[in-house]
């Protein structure tokens, strides 16, 4: 066969072979992985997984001057996990998804943000003493899984929330319930390009309860004391007991958007509950 014959003989090939059969992220025609969907060997890899926090609060994997300040102190979630580090390669893959609606990259990221809430589950019996776990054999988890919600605008513009995705997926792995608790009442423009003291002031009035989340608050009711928002994680496991908050988003930076979200849901769970919830975060990346 000649040269010529054999490239036209592989151009069909490739224009026949199965979509699955082309790695997501680099296009090559590697054997795709099993457990991490659309994407070669050698992508899978390159993911830079956080596989040990060296910061407990916010799951960070390196140091962490964020945690130092003193308002830190004074939070309204315990702690957030990530399941990678926001680097380049992770950038494009989510600017792939989120700006650019290649869908096929929701089932991947669904996959990796549900690795990383197996790790948290596996990791918060010892962060709190297992005081907040019912008995030996049970598993640590959330009562509920909610999600940063994005403005009309923003919905228009790329027609989905991400983190509603991201939240559903888990929650149909996990076999957990997804409730909208917040809406958002102030489009407040791209946080990506605002400093740190910028987005906490831009989030102070930009989220409000949802009327159908605080009807399902009202029936789920607390399930022991309530958690005290000062103190290191562990001392706040005396809070065992009570209703358990999942806030789940895409990117965690400084975290003033999970503390707002998880500020008002604690109102809410004191309006409807008559105490305040354990609020968690878990994001598919901490920048």
């Amino acid at each position: 066969m000649s040269a010529l014959s054999s490239a036209i003989t592989q151009f069909v090939r490739d224009l026949l072979a199965p979509p699955g059969e082309i790695c997501l992220t680099c296009g090559s025609k590697n054997r795709l992985t099993r457990e991490w969907p659309g994407i070669c060997r050698r992508c899978a890899e390159s993911i830079p997984w956080i596989g040990k926090p060296r910061c407990v609060y916010c799951g960070r994997a390196c140091g962490c001057p964020d945690c130092l300040r003193e308002e830190a102190r004074q939070r309204s979630f315990l702690l957030n996990r990530s399941a990678v580090q926001y680097d380049d390669m992770m950038r494009e893959w989510l600017a792939q998804y989120k700006y650019r609606g290649n869908e096929r990259y929701a089932r991947l990221l669904i996959r990796m943000i549900s690795q990383a809430l197996t790790s948290m589950q596996k990791e918060m019996p010892l962060l709190l003493g297992n005081s907040d776990v019912s008995g030996p054999g049970e598993e640590w988890k959330p009562d509920l899984i909610t999600y940063v919600p994005v403005s009309t605008e923003r919905l228009m513009e790329r027609g989905f929330n991400q983190a509603e995705v991201l939240a559903e997926g888990i929650g149909k792995i996990h076999h957990l319930p997804v409730v909208p608790l917040l809406v958002r009442s102030e489009h407040t423009g791209k946080q990506s390009f605002k400093t740190r003291s910028e987005r906490v002031e831009s989030m102070k009035h930009a989220f409000d309860p949802d009327l159908e989340g605080m009807q399902i608050l009202a029936h789920v009711g607390k399930r022991g004391r309530s958690i005290q928002n000062q103190g290191d994680a562990a001392d706040r496991s005396e809070a065992a007991g009570a209703l358990r908050v999942l806030i789940v988003d895409d990117i965690y930076t400084t975290g003033s958007t999970i503390n707002t979200c998880a500020g008002r849901i604690q109102e809410m769970a004191q309006y409807c509950t008559g105490a305040p919830a354990e609020v968690y975060s878990l994001t598919w990346a901490r920048s």
